[in-house]
């Protein structure tokens, strides 16, 4: 399989995920959720879906048990959005790459 549907694939359903937080997580955790990126395995069979999540660390690792909680729902919504022989197993990770990034703006005018 072709590099260019992997990454098509992995577009849409970040796409599906977005819109499924929208609709049902928008105002269910004190965090605030965006969806970074979502990579595809070769054969489509597992999806890596990162967020950044806003707040302080407690709302964070708050939200991201949200977030695995509700896998079952997000996989689902996503069967229904993406049309795929097999929905994808998703796997959530925190993208924690503007945190990082913020920090190092900190230091350098701190400099």
């Amino acid at each position: 399989m072709g590099v260019a549907r992997q990454k098509r694939v992995a577009e849409a359903i970040r796409a599906a995920v977005a819109e499924y937080l929208i609709l049902n997580l928008a105002n269910a955790t004190p965090g605030f959720i965006s969806v970074t990126n979502a990579k595809m395995t070769p054969d489509l069979k597992i999806s890596y879906v990162y967020f950044s999540i806003y707040g302080s660390e407690e709302d964070v690792a708050f939200t991201f048990k949200t977030l695995e909680q509700h896998n079952g729902r997000v996989r689902f919504h996503v069967g229904k959005e993406v049309p795929l022989k097999y929905v994808p197993e998703l796997r959530f990770f925190i993208d924690d790459s503007l945190g990082y990034a913020d920090k190092m703006n900190r230091v350098m005018k701190d400099l």
